[in-house]
C-alpha cells in the first residue's frame, strides 16, 4: 500500500459540504426509452403543451404572480401550486420559471420517460446562496457545484465506498454501540421529549462515527455541540433564497448573514473533527501501525487510500456526508416513530419480526436480509411523509417526446414525486400508513393499495445523481428503530395529535414537537 502525503491531507479544507443534500434533491436514472421518427411525426409541438397563458406567460413576472404576496403560495409550499397545475392542466403542462419555460410531468409513465434518458454526467442546477458562500469564503466547490468531468471524477470513487450495500452494512457494528447508548438514556425516564431535537444528537453522533471513526459525545453531553438551531437557519436560508431576485449576491443581506453564521459553525465543527481523525492517522503512521486501520471499517481511511481519490476529495466527501446526513435522517426518524406509535398493530408486527429474527441480539447484515417488514415500514413512512418538497428536476440533454409533446433540448422538466407518492391516483388510501404496500406477495392488501409505480416514489433518487448517503441513512434508521422497538413499546403522549405538522426546509421537517411514552418490554 502506498503512503499518502499527510502534509497534503492536513492542509486547509477547501471543499463544500452540501453535495449530499443536492444529490438527494436532484435525481437521475439510466434506462433509455426508444423514440422513433414516427413518434416525432405524430407528436404535438412544444407550444401546445397546456399551461397558464396571458400575463402568466411573461418572463419573470408570470412566475412571480404565482407566489406570495400575489397568492398564498410560498416557495416551501410550491408542491401545492404544482398540484393545482396538475388538477387544471393534466399530467403534462408548462409554466414560466424565470425567463425559461419549465415542463411539469405528474405521471409515473412520463417520469420514467424523462428519467430514462441516459447521461453519464448529468447537469443539475446549483444552490445560489451556497455558491456565493463558497466564493466569499474562498472555498472550492464540491459535488453540489461541479459539472461534467470534474463531477464524475469525484463521484465515481464515492460510489465505490458509499453506495455498495456491502460497503455500508459492514459499518453496522460500529453504529450499534451508539444506538445502545441512546436507548439506555430512556430506560429510567420511559419518555422521549422532543424527538427531533433528541434524534439530531443521535444522528450527529452516528454520522461522526461513520465519518471520523470516533465518538463526539453528543449523547452524554460532553460534545458541547448543538446543531439544532444552526440546521434550521441553514436549510431555511436555502429555501427562502430560492427566488429570482437574489440581492445577497451583491451584498450581505440579514438573511445571508444568518445563513453564513450557521454554515460557519457546522463547517468549523466538521473541519475540527476531520483534523483530529487525520492527526490520529499521522500518529499511527509514525508508529508503523497505520495498516491496523484496515482491520475494521473506517470510511475516512478507505477514501484516502482509494486509488482514485486525492486527500482533498476525501475531505470533501466526508464533510458532505457529515453535515448533509444529520438533518435528513433525524427528520425521517421522527416521522417514522410517530407512525409506529400511532399504529400499534404495525408496531406489534414489526416487534414480532425483530423478536423472531434477532431476539434480544444486535442487527447484522445477515439478519437485515430477513427483515422485510422493517424495510417496508421505512419505505411507507418516506412515501407518506415524503422527504423532499417537490421531487426531481431534470434538464433534458436532447430533444425528447413526453406524453405526445415535443420538448426541446435544454428544457428543465420537473417531476413532482412528492405529489405523486401521496396521490390517490397511484396509491389507494394514500393518507394511511400501510407498510404492507411494499411487501411482495402479501395478501393483506389489494392490488390498488400495493406499490406498483416505482417512478412515482424515489425518495433517494436513482442513478448517477442519486443520494450518495442513502446506504448510510438507511443503516442508521434500521439500527436505531430496531433497538427502540426491541426495548420498548412506544405510544403517543396524551397531548400529541395524530398528525404531525411540518414544513419544508429542503427536507420535510416536523414543526410539532413529538413526545413519546415508552413501556419496557419484558
Amino acid at each position: 500500500m502506498s503512503t499518502v502525503n499527510m502534509g497534503q491531507v492536513r492542509g486547509p479544507i477547501q471543499r463544500s459540504f452540501m453535495s449530499l443534500l443536492r444529490a438527494c434533491r436532484y435525481q437521475h436514472t439510466s434506462a433509455a426509452p426508444e423514440v422513433t421518427s414516427s413518434a416525432t411525426r405524430n407528436s404535438k409541438p412544444f407550444q401546445e403543451i397546456p399551461g397558464p397563458g396571458g400575463i402568466y406567460s411573461l418572463p419573470y413576472l408570470g412566475t412571480a404572480l404565482h407566489f406570495h404576496p400575489f397568492t398564498s403560495v410560498t416557495v416551501p409550499k410550491m408542491y401545492k401550486l404544482v398540484q393545482t397545475f396538475a388538477d387544471k392542466y393534466g399530467d403534462i403542462m408548462k409554466f414560466r420559471a424565470g425567463s425559461q419555460w419549465m415542463v411539469v410531468v405528474s405521471n409515473p409513465k412520463f417520469s420514467q420517460q424523462v428519467l430514462g434518458y441516459p447521461e453519464k454526467q448529468p447537469y443539475r442546477p446549483i444552490i445560489d446562496i451556497l455558491d456565493v458562500y463558497y466564493k466569499r469564503k474562498n472555498l472550492s466547490p464540491g459535488l453540489a457545484s461541479l459539472q461534467g468531468e470534474q463531477w464524475a471524477k469525484l463521484r465515481k470513487p464515492a460510489n465505490d465506498q458509499m453506495l455498495r450495500p456491502t460497503a455500508v452494512t459492514s459499518y453496522l457494528p460500529i453504529l450499534t454501540p451508539v444506538a445502545d447508548d441512546f436507548i439506555a438514556k430512556y430506560r429510567d425516564s420511559l419518555e422521549i421529549k422532543d424527538c427531533l431535537k433528541t434524534l439530531i444528537n443521535f444522528t450527529t453522533e452516528s454520522v461522526g462515527m461513520l465519518c471520523f471513526n470516533r465518538r463526539l459525545g453528543c449523547l452524554d453531553g460532553t460534545a458541547n455541540l448543538d446543531f439544532v438551531e444552526d440546521l434550521g437557519v441553514f436549510f431555511r436560508g436555502i429555501d427562502e433564497t430560492s427566488r429570482h431576485v437574489k440581492p445577497y449576491k451583491y451584498f450581505k443581506t440579514p438573511l445571508y448573514k444568518k445563513f453564513a453564521k450557521a454554515a460557519d459553525n457546522m463547517y468549523r465543527v466538521a473541519s475540527n473533527e476531520m483534523h483530529k481523525a487525520l492527526d490520529e492517522m499521522i500518529k499511527l503512521e509514525s508508529e508503523g501501525k497505520l495498516d491496523s486501520l484496515s482491520d475494521e471499517p473506517n470510511l475516512l481511511y478507505a477514501l484516502i487510500y482509494s486509488a482514485r481519490m486525492t486527500p482533498e476529495k476525501a475531505q470533501s466527501l466526508i464533510l458532505d456526508l457529515f453535515v448533509g446526513g444529520i438533518d435528513s435522517t433525524s427528520n425521517a426518524l421522527t416521522f417514522l416513530w410517530h407512525e409506529l406509535a400511532l399504529h400499534q398493530d404495525k408496531q406489534e408486527r414489526l416487534f414480532q419480526e425483530i423478536d423472531s429474527v434477532i431476539g434480544k441480539g444486535n442487527l447484522s447484515k445477515e439478519a437485515l436480509t430477513e427483515m422485510p417488514y422493517l424495510k417496508a415500514c421505512v419505505k411507507e413512512s418516506l412515501r407518506k411523509n415524503y422527504p423532499l418538497s417537490i421531487g426531481t428536476l431534470r434538464r433534458v440533454n436532447e430533444d425528447i417526446i413526453i406524453g405526445g409533446y415535443q420538448v426541446p433540448k435544454g428544457t428543465d422538466v420537473l417531476i413532482p414525486l412528492r405529489n405523486m407518492s401521496t396521490s390517490s391516483k397511484y396509491y389507494k388510501d394514500p393518507d394511511k400508513f400501510i407498510p404492507e404496500r411494499f411487501l411482495r406477495g402479501d395478501k393483506s392488501v389489494d392490488e390498488e393499495t400495493r406499490h406498483n409505480h416505482p417512478f412515482a416514489y424515489l425518495p433517494f433518487g436513482f442513478g448517477p445523481r442519486g443520494c450518495v448517503g442513502q446506504r448510510f441513512a438507511e443503516s442508521e434508521i434500521y439500527i436505531i428503530t430496531t433497538k427502540l422497538i426491541q426495548a420498548f413499546q412506544i405510544s403517543l403522549t396524551s397531548e400529541m395529535p395524530e398528525k404531525l405538522e411540518f414544513t419544508y426546509r429542503i427536507f420535510a421537517c416536523p414543526t410539532t414537537r413529538l413526545h413519546l411514552q415508552l413501556r419496557a418490554r419484558s
